[in-house]
């Protein structure tokens, strides 16, 4: 296989392998730390690992040139090997060391393929990274959750370490090319119209870092909440494929739907069996495809694409930070009733975008 980073192969083989391995992982991190008994605050905490950094490295590695992102996603990769290695043989005291190592070295990854993806002039390469993590987004947690009901947390790291075993023989070894300066500002993006991006932080944060470990806690099986965890990915998934038809560009039409969407889980502070939330957080995937499809196809006709990216995971980042602390904290003390408070802000700010439309329409008539 040509070994370059504009090969769509090599880039759809190297996203999905080390996705594979990176997503087990990461689903079971919230579930040990359950079994190490941690309340449901410290695991809501545990989920700032995963936001800062990615965070971080999309405004440290903006304007890197395509060889450091080279080296960067390179030793990502390889170093994720070890640390992986290292969770069969995890203890109590190194958990937390090990979740930390590898949310950053997942969050290096993935920006530096982005920022890597927007310095290439090949085609359809977004496209095909796109579809190779999210297809492990769908089956990770579902196999995790199989490995886990039936075999328990070391033959799970077993599991993740082949995966990103082999990832490492998919290694880049070129091709990113010379990042092009380019011409559009990070000015031309409207704050209010990508907000909901922040939103499908708050839900992915929420349902990871606090419901799924409370769900442990009530003894329902590892299995059925990865299915859970694979629901919102599913009809995600679905709804890119029909969004990418639709070549509409009312943006804040695309918002409103997002957050209203991504709001529905609010209703858990009344209803939250098994079932429900299944159902409650697949409509959240359809409002986070909505975000992620036509809020980014937004950013990229206003903006330069690794502003692009820092948007996008700024926004995602933090929602996913606030989802899981504020979550965590509020959870432990008042259960369900946290929804109220996680996923108001989404419906306030659609409310917000309905009388903004309104007036705007009015405006309208009356000139006209």
């Amino acid at each position: 296989m040509n070994r370059q980073f504009n090969n769509p192969l090599l880039i759809s083989a190297v996203s999905a392998l080390f996705s594979m391995g990176y997503f087990t992982l990461a689903f079971s991190f919230p579930l040990y730390a359950d079994r190490l008994h941690y309340g449901s605050g410290f695991i809501g905490f545990l989920g700032i690992f995963v936001g800062i950094p990615f965070i971080v490295f999309a405004f440290i590695l903006l304007n890197r040139k395509g060889n450091q992102l080279l080296t960067t996603l390179r030793f990502s990769l390889i170093m994720m090997v070890p640390v992986s290695i290292l969770f069969l043989f995890i203890s109590d005291y190194i958990f937390v060391i090990l979740l930390l190592s590898a949310d950053i070295l997942g969050a290096l990854f993935y920006v530096s393929v982005e920022l890597g993806i927007g310095s290439t002039d090949a085609e359809n390469l977004a496209e095909r990274y796109s579809t190779a993590w999210g297809i492990p987004n769908l089956v990770a947690p579902i196999l995790a959750g199989l490995v886990l009901q039936f075999s328990g947390f070391v033959p799970l790291f077993l599991v993740a370490t082949g995966f990103l075993v082999v990832a490492v023989a998919f290694v880049p070894i070129g091709g990113i090319g010379t990042r092009k300066p380019e011409s559009k500002r990070k000015s031309g993006i409207s704050l209010v119209l990508v907000l909901p991006m922040l939103f499908g932080g708050l839900s992915a944060g929420f349902l990871f870092y606090v419901i799924e470990p409370y769900l442990r806690i009530i003894q329902v099986p590892y299995l059925i909440i990865g299915v859970i965890g694979s629901v919102p990915a599913f009809f995600t998934a679905a709804s890119f494929i029909i969004l990418s038809r639709i070549k509409s560009e009312e943006w804040h039409r695309y918002s409103l739907i997002s957050a209203l969407l991504l709001g529905v889980p609010i209703l858990l502070f009344a209803v939250h069996s098994v079932l429900v939330i299944a159902v409650l957080f697949a409509v959240a995937g359809i409002g986070s495809a909505v975000a992620f499809s036509k809020i980014l196809s937004y950013i990229s006709k206003s903006s330069s694409s690794s502003y692009g990216v820092l948007y996008y995971e700024s926004l995602f980042g933090t929602g996913f930070i606030s989802g899981s602390i504020s979550g965590g904290y509020i959870f432990q003390y008042f259960h369900y009733l946290s929804a109220l408070v996680i996923f108001s802000p989404a419906l306030i700010y659609a409310l917000v975008i309905i009388i903004l439309m309104t007036l705007r329409h009015k405006s309208i008539m009356r000139t006209s």
